[in-house]
């Protein structure tokens, strides 16, 4: 008994000392959860997190004040608009090769309506070339079809190279 009084002392005594020495080395961050994410409130994200609001259950949780993700896909908050494992609607998956863009699935290389990103257009004169809108009619590296280089020397006139 004496003995375990004398240990139970003993980390009295180191416990604040070890504190202190820590203190010095420790740094905060002060983080503001709704500066984080603009639209999202911290009641939102409790909302999300706390496993008895399911959407499945509720589904109006995910339509809460400031969600992002207004649908209910496989008991999770989702944006149908956009994501990939759910576009356009629950279970729909785009390829590896795509992104979902306002609930459709393409290839953001070659789509002259999403080239690059979601939304991109190119001109009506343009073709998509690996993510760039590109003038297959003057562009020597891409002339008449992407990745269609001229030769050296040779210039691109209306999808032709050398054309005379």
């Amino acid at each position: 008994m004496g003995l375990l009084i004398v240990l139970f002392a003993y980390l009295l005594l180191v416990t604040p000392l070890s504190a202190s020495i820590f203190d010095d080395k420790t740094t905060t961050l002060d983080i503001n959860v709704s500066d984080a994410n603009p639209h999202t409130s911290p009641r939102t994200q409790l909302l999300a997190l706390n496993p008895f609001y399911q959407c499945k259950l509720y589904p109006k949780v995910c339509r809460s004040r400031g969600s992002v993700n207004p649908d209910c896909c496989n008991n999770k908050c989702v944006n149908v608009d956009t994501d990939y494992l759910n576009c356009g609607f629950c279970g729909k998956k785009c390829a590896s090769n795509e992104i979902c863009c306002k609930g459709k699935c393409v290839n953001v290389l070659t789509s002259r309506n999403n080239c690059g990103y979601c939304g991109m257009k190119c001109k009506y004169n343009e073709t998509c070339c690996k993510g760039k809108c590109k003038n297959i009619y003057y562009d020597k590296k891409n002339c008449g079809a992407c990745h269609n280089k001229c030769k050296y020397g040779e210039f691109c006139a209306y999808g032709m190279c050398n054309y005379a």
